[in-house]
């Protein structure tokens, strides 16, 4: 289409979009074209173009709408309404995500300008940010100087408004692109320059890849270039850059690379690979006579002789018809060597070419990540090339993972690599009787051609005669299904040129190969289009989430989507729904995955037939391990074994593919393998499954207090739990295991209270975390564990554990807001505490009642408390105890106002602390004496204090205690009158409170990032921010805390020239402060209400 525009009667999407397939229809019929002929040009299927404009296809390749923008001759403005097109269908289709902001960035800017954390997109913030983005990613990683950047905004802005805008744009860029710790936007006395690595930047990419490529083997290079061609996405979506030198630059270069691929590709015999990506560029720049060159060339040495001389026509009649020129002297020598037959297709060799590999399955989707890995293995360097000898790519996974079929479509795709063919065989590795090597020798010589009198009954001749034969040729040898590696090594080519690509279920250790290639599940996108290519795009496309819960429940297994899909389209009278309603009752959800013959339970039954007997019951036994992923000690006391035997048994499950390695030392099933070994061991007596559980919880509550006696030898809880065997060498294990089994914990309490035989473990367990939450603040998993353990202990009658349940309800109850509840729940475990004569909490229990009047701001009652808790601990082994009564007494002082009572009081806590060795105590009490030096000016000093206790607490992985830093810092930094800091630091404790879903922080630091936005002058965002904060900490009785925040929020009206109404605030603030006795406040709050700060 001339005009490039988009067509006025292509319909339009839901939010106003022309469809792909609708706006691919316009343009062809606007050609003249039929579909035939476009995808004979395009080199597609008939059936993929139809499939695409009749909208059963709505996701195409970028390649492949590159290949028909190509074969219809579109503009640039076309060809930009059609991969818009494109791009807004894949969004349509993908569910809304967040990027990690701790994800590795990626900027894409060989196409449409892409931002991604991960695998995720970033959306940047405005259009001038976009253009500055690319700017600096075309120029990278040289400098570009600031007037070409400012010269993008010139025209809106003055020249100085230009530079001051341009320093605010990239702030705000670099915010989105730079991950923590790294800069890649820097500043030169040239400019500013972007300093990205391969793996930030796909021109960075691009380039890498072509340097290598120079000094590679020709077909190593050929992998190479294709891969650096592959990072081309088409042309820029700016308008501002159009003409841009740097963007012209960087198209040069693409064109250049095009050119040396395409000069590979004729050396190596596959002169078609570039052709796609020549003809595409070639018809956006229609001048290009070295690219041309490079098109026409290729098209001869593709055996396209009268398309080559074609789009030497075309090119000259551009020159001439638009810049009146003639073709220079490269395009005229490309004619007649194309007239001369200079580039022939290399001639089909005098032997039979042997072609055993069954056709690529339709409805292949995905693996592209796995096909690559192939492809990359069997590639050869210069110096490989000279020294060949063949490679071995083993591909392994579970039943039904998909293997045979990437093994096809990868053995179809390396195809043109080995000109003698491929000789495949099924070895039947999963069948009660595995095809014998020596018969699949046979068959293989005999396809060579070797008479069948020099064929033997000698597997060590007849290996040797297969390796011979093989030497002179260049084939690939498929051994599909395979056993072990005694099965495949008969088989196997010598040295040459032959490679081997071998499927099993089980991981052949003992076989060399060049690559493993593990295949675990496809992805939620893939798991899409294999239903839609198999069921209908249509019906998809009609019930999306239907079809999205249908590839969750069959765990995206590629044979269980298959089996699925197919009921699916031999019942067009069914919905995606119906299907997916009789898959989700799990007990019968294996028997409904069948299809014909096929079955996903049949499959997994062949798996499970070939494991030794200790494994068997392994996989039985591991289904009743409650938590998604497992450990080796978790396993051995399931199975009644040491940690030695059970992970020899892991490993044996590990090789057959019936279980995963989550991570270093943790196994999980895949979902419908879960529910299989959930099906057998269902088939256990219950004395059987009943003891294996009761010997699980025993390891877990004895690994649980170990840990716990590590990394909080002091918390108080109950006695009597079993004493530990082992011990965690270091608090950083204990932590990380605690970390990692904490789900498993909660899990297995819940469950083990629902048996009234084995209850106790669920208030034991429940006691021994209560520690780890309060560092943790996991809430759902505090509150589920508790609920389990209240019931258990009320129902067991024993006054201690439900003494100890209640005080954890209660400090999880005060964790989320539910204050008052928390407090009812001390003061009634104190009360059982007492009955009971456990001293130990009911000191701890006094000290937490009087914590919790501090929150509320009572501070008077808070007093009394602390009081009669000192009383209680006057020796040493609760010396613990008293440490934190001190620490209370002292912000009691800090917040009347009595500093150096305040400062005593800390002290005294901290050298208690210090002489116990409870460190993390001791940093609660180094951030609060940090406070008292903030308020009495010692900046410096409080500075290093503060530094200290961050740097533990991160180390620690202790959330609150970072928050409450984070926080006590911002204000440092705001009295310091470093506000740009300050505010920074508020974010981030901010952003950690609702992390943490800790009600009492996140009014805290709500405060406190008001009143660092009001002293950055933000004081519109400061206003919302503090009146949240003050209603948050209203909702719950936070009295200081709102108090705080009405004199912050009594100081932004002030500043926002509403003097009255600070008045009113500055008021209430002091009434509320005087009444509960905290001086400080009082002073600051009379002060505002006597003279309210004006704005400057």
């Amino acid at each position: 289409m001339g005009d490039g525009a988009t067509p006025a009667d292509a319909p339009n999407t839901p939010s106003g979009r022309p469809t792909v397939g609708r706006l691919l229809r316009t343009y062809r019929l606007h050609s003249g074209l039929t579909q035939r002929e476009l995808a004979v040009r395009a080199g597609l299927s008939i059936a993929a173009l139809r499939d695409l404009e009749q909208g059963r296809s709505t996701r195409p390749r970028r390649a492949s709408v590159a290949a028909i923008a190509a074969a219809l001759g579109l503009d640039d403005r076309a060809r930009e309404a059609l991969h818009t097109s494109v791009t807004a269908a894949t969004r349509d289709h993908e569910p809304a995500r967040v990027a990690d902001p701790g994800a590795p960035v990626e900027i894409r800017v060989l196409g449409p300008l892409e931002l991604r954390r991960g695998n995720e997109p970033v959306a940047i913030g405005s259009a001038t940010q976009r253009v500055l983005l690319a700017k600096l990613a075309l120029g990278a990683p040289e400098p570009v100087p600031r007037d070409s950047l400012r010269e993008l905004l010139h025209g809106r802005y003055s020249a100085q408004d230009a530079t001051k805008l341009l320093r605010t744009h990239l702030t705000r860029l670099r915010r989105l692109v730079e991950p923590a710790g790294q800069r890649l936007i820097v500043t030169t006395p040239a400019g500013y320059r972007l300093v990205a690595t391969a793996a930030q930047l796909d021109l960075a990419r691009l380039r890498q890849l072509a340097a290598q490529a120079r000094d590679a083997s020709p077909e190593y290079a050929l992998t190479l270039l294709a891969q650096a061609a592959e990072l081309w996405r088409g042309g820029c979506d700016l308008g501002e850059l159009v003409g841009d030198p740097l963007l012209a630059s960087v198209t040069e270069e693409y064109a250049t690379l095009l050119r040396r691929f395409a000069e590979v590709a004729r050396d190596v015999g596959e002169p078609e690979r570039p052709l796609p990506r020549l003809r595409e560029l070639a018809g956006r720049l229609e001048f290009h006579e070295p690219l041309h060159t490079a098109l026409i060339v290729t098209l001869a040495a593709s055996g396209r002789q009268a398309e080559a001389l074609a789009a030497f026509q075309r090119v000259r009649a551009n020159l001439r018809e638009q810049l009146g020129l003639d073709p220079g002297d490269l395009l005229r020598d490309a004619q007649v060597g194309v007239l001369q037959q200079r580039w022939r297709v290399p001639e089909t060799a005098a032997r039979s070419v042997v072609q055993q590999l069954p056709a690529a399955p339709t409805g292949f989707v995905g693996r592209e990540p796995e096909l690559a890995r192939i492809v990359a293995a069997v590639a050869r360097t210069g110096h490989e090339s000279r020294h060949a000898s063949s490679r071995i790519v083993l591909v392994h996974g579970a039943a039904g993972s998909g293997k045979t079929a990437l093994a096809h479509t990868a053995g179809h795709r390396l195809r043109p690599r080995y000109p003698d063919g491929q000789l495949y065989a099924d070895l039947g590795g999963a069948s009660p009787e595995p095809a014998s090597p020596a018969a699949v020798l046979g068959r293989f010589l005999r396809a060579l051609g070797v008479p069948a009198d020099r064929i033997g009954d000698d597997l060590v001749e007849d290996s040797a005669l297969l390796r011979t034969e093989l030497a002179g040729r260049r084939m690939l040898v498929v051994l599909d299904n395979a056993s072990d590696a005694a099965q495949v090594r008969p088989l196997l080519p010598g040295t040459g040129r032959s490679d081997v690509l071998v499927t099993s279920r089980w991981l052949l250790r003992g076989l060399e190969v060049a690559a493993s290639v593990p295949l675990g599940t496809l992805t939620a996108a893939e798991s899409l289009d294999m239903i839609a290519a198999a069921a209908g795009g249509e019906r998809v496309a009609a019930d999306e989430g239907s079809a999205q819960e249908l590839a969750t429940v069959c765990g995206h297994l590629p044979l269980a989507l298959r089996i699925a899909a197919a009921r699916l389209a031999s019942r067009p009278s069914w919905t995606i729904g119906d299907l997916v309603r009789r898959l989700r009752d799990e007990g019968g959800r294996l028997a409904q995955l069948v299809d014909g013959s096929t079955s996903v339970l049949a499959s997994f039954q062949l798996s499970y037939d070939s494991l030794s007997e200790p494994a068997r019951r392994a996989f039985r036994l591991c289904a009743l391990h409650p938590a998604q992923d497992f450990g080796v000690t978790a396993t051995g006391a399931l199975l009644d074994t040491d940690d030695a035997t059970a992970e020899r048994i892991l490993d044996e499950l590990l090789d057959a593919n019936m279980l995963l390695q989550y991570s270093a030392h943790r196994f999980r099933f895949h979902d419908l393998l879960r529910l299989y070994a959930g099906r057998l061991v269902g088939a256990e007596s219950g004395r059987t499954r009943h003891d294996a559980f009761a010997r699980l919880l025993a390891s877990y509550a004895e690994r649980v207090t170990a840990a716990m006696d590590r990394a909080l030898p002091q918390m108080v809880r109950l006695a009597g739990h079993p004493r530990p065997q082992g011990r965690f060498p270091a608090e950083e294990q204990a932590v990380a295991w605690l970390d990692a089994e904490a789900t498993a914990l909660v899990l297995l309490a819940e469950q083990a209270g629902r048996d009234d035989g084995l209850a106790d473990f669920a208030w034991r367990i429940a006691d021994q975390l209560r520690g780890y939450f309060l560092v943790n603040p996991h809430v759902d998993g505090w509150t589920r564990i508790v609920a389990a353990g209240w019931s258990a202990a009320e129902r067991s009658g024993d006054g201690r554990a439900r003494a100890a349940m209640l005080m954890s309800r209660g400090q999880a109850r005060s964790m989320v807001g539910r204050d008052l509840e928390g407090l009812d729940d001390t003061l009634a475990a104190l009360r059982l505490a007492q009955e009971c004569g456990w001293h130990a909490a009911a000191a701890y229990l006094s000290h937490n009642v009087g914590w919790q009047y501090y929150e509320f701001g009572r501070l008077a009652d808070a007093e009394t408390w602390f009081g009669r808790t000192l009383d209680l601990t006057a020796h040493e082994p609760l010396g613990h105890i008293r440490a934190a009564v001190l620490n209370g007494i002292g912000m009691i002082m800090l917040g009347r106002g009595r500093r150096e009572d305040a400062a005593t009081s800390l002290t005294a806590a901290l050298e208690i602390n210090m002489r116990t060795g409870r460190e993390r105590a001791a940093l609660v009490n180094r951030g609060n004496l940090a406070s008292v030096l903030r308020q009495r000016g010692e900046f410096l000093a409080a500075a290093e204090q503060l530094d200290t206790v961050l740097r533990r607490y991160r180390r620690r992985g202790n959330l609150r205690g970072e928050l409450s830093t984070l926080d006590e810092m911002s204000r440092l930094e705001i009295d310091r009158r470093n506000l740009a800091s300050g505010l920074s630091l508020a974010r981030q404790a901010h952003d950690l409170a609702v992390k943490t879903y800790d009600r009492r922080a996140q009014a805290m630091t709500a405060g406190t990032l008001g009143d660092a936005l009001r002293e950055s002058g933000e004081i519109a965002q400061a206003l919302d921010v503090l009146r949240d904060g003050v209603a948050m900490a209203r909702r719950h009785s936070y009295r200081y805390l709102e108090t705080r925040a009405r004199v912050g929020l009594a100081r932004a009206l002030a500043l926002a020239g509403e003097p009255d109404a600070a008045r009113r605030e500055a008021g209430r603030a002091e009434r509320v402060a005087h009444d509960l006795g905290f001086g400080a406040l009082a002073t600051e709050a009379r002060a505002i209400a006597v003279d309210p700060p004006a704005r400057d």
